[in-house]
């Protein structure tokens, strides 16, 4: 019997040092959870640090996100709370009924739990109505995209506690009723998926994902592209499906299994996947600018764009530009607007029907607006100029030496941070050029 409790107590050491033998040797190699990254290098010591408490709070971070099979643990506990109580640990995931997997925002957009405030609505489509008559004048159709959402098509499949919330009116209904009173184009794609959904013999969105199959996106995009022929009355390049296979869903299909890091598998159906190609001869294909959320990569990503337009113009809420930003992030500030707007045919907004407090994307109407008023150059002049002032200004020791040098040259000191600012701005547009 002593004996026993030696061997196990020999054991129970072993293992409590085994995750800081894994720490330093990776004899087991773990994949990397998806949707969070852990610091990559021991903090370095600074002595300042240490009487301030930051190095010892630091140190502890590094060591909770980096001890041994610690991604395999944390991927063990997930998989138990997911089997034996129906419990997501990622952050806005809800599992809900039959395994289907939903962010629990889009969610509350349906059910009109959460809703954006009516009278900034009002006031953006007071903009909007005011950027589609100037952009008719240049001859430029500005379209709104609404792409369909997995909370409208597996409405039925929410957790059982939003059972006792009633759907009220949500920002997709209000924003229906000012496009239709403003009279702006838009084609409303979550409306189509519904009314086709118990035609098809499969689903149009996977269980496991928030975004549409890229099958039903080859629909989507082939449809958007018959709308922008008759917009313009021109002959765009033709979408043929030349061959069909049935193969595993790609890793983008089940995005939300993959945020969900469990350590085993769920079962995803396989799926539809077109082999296109495109007639482009004697074609006109149109210039166009589309500014959107995440819900476009599945057009994007099977070249529709490249194929059917006279160029690829994409920006990812109206802050990183595609295809530049696949090699190295070029951001929408960069762009030369003369050059796009030369020729342009069509702006196209594309959001999804449960993220329409999107529709905006960081201020695109109000830039669009400031640029055809010409006041785009000056404005985010005037913003890089207040982000250095107020960087000045958070910085002591940066401001300190400024004020020194406002005093040796007898000058105001907000004058000398303003000329600091400045010479920091032209460093940043020779970093650019370079």
């Amino acid at each position: 019997m002593e004996k026993l409790k030696k061997y196990f107590y020999i054991v129970l050491v072993l293992l409590l040092f085994l995750p800081i033998a894994q720490r330093f040797f990776k004899f087991h190699i773990s994949e990397p959870l998806n949707g969070l990254a852990a610091f990559s290098d021991y903090p370095t010591f600074h002595l300042k640090d240490w009487h301030k408490g930051k190095y010892q709070k630091t140190v502890e971070i590094f060591v909770n996100d980096n001890f041994g099979f610690r991604n395999t643990l944390l991927r063990w506990a997930n998989s138990f709370d997911y089997w034996v109580f129906r419990y997501s640990n990622t952050k806005d995931l809800v599992i809900g009924k039959d395994g289907h997997l939903f962010f629990d925002y889009n969610i509350d957009n349906y059910l009109g739990i959460t809703q954006q405030n009516r009278k900034h609505i009002d006031s953006l489509f007071v903009e909007t109505d005011q950027l589609n008559k100037k952009l008719k004048e240049r001859g430029i159709e500005l379209i709104f995209v609404i792409a369909p959402s997995n909370a409208y098509y597996y409405s039925d499949k929410f957790p059982p506690q939003y059972d006792r919330y009633p759907k009220k009116e949500n920002d997709y209904d209000y924003y229906l009723k000012k496009l239709n009173q403003y009279k702006i184009s838009y084609v409303d794609f979550n409306k189509w998926f519904l009314e086709i959904k118990d035609t098809v013999s499969i689903d149009l969105f996977p269980k496991n994902g928030t975004h549409y199959t890229y099958f039903s996106a080859v629909w989507l995009a082939d449809s958007l592209v018959g709308y922008l022929e008759n917009k313009k009355n021109i002959d765009m390049p033709e979408i043929i499906y030349e061959s069909t296979r049935i193969d595993t869903m790609t890793k983008t299909e089940h995005d939300l299994e993959n945020i969900l890091n469990l350590s085993h598998k769920l079962d995803n159906e396989k799926l539809y996947y077109y082999k296109l190609k495109f007639n482009t001869e004697n074609k006109t294909t149109p210039k166009v600018l589309t500014v959107g959320d995440s819900f476009y990569w599945p057009v994007l990503n099977q070249m529709i764009p490249k194929n059917c337009f006279g160029n690829v113009a994409y920006w990812f809420y109206n802050d990183a530009v595609f295809p530049e930003s696949f090699t190295k992030k070029k951001t929408t500030d960069q762009v030369d607007l003369d050059s796009l707007f030369n020729g342009l045919d069509f702006i196209i907004i594309f959001s999804s029907a449960t993220l329409m407090n999107n529709y905006d994307y960081n201020g695109f109407i109000g830039d669009m607006q400031d640029y055809l008023n010409g006041n785009y150059t000056i404005r985010k002049e005037d913003e890089e100029l207040q982000y250095w002032i107020n960087a000045i200004h958070n910085n002591p020791d940066w401001y300190n030496k400024i004020k020194q040098k406002a005093e040796n040259m007898n000058i105001p000191v907000d004058e000398q941070i303003k000329n600091e600012a400045l010479w920091m701005i032209q460093q940043e547009k020779k970093k650019k050029q370079n």
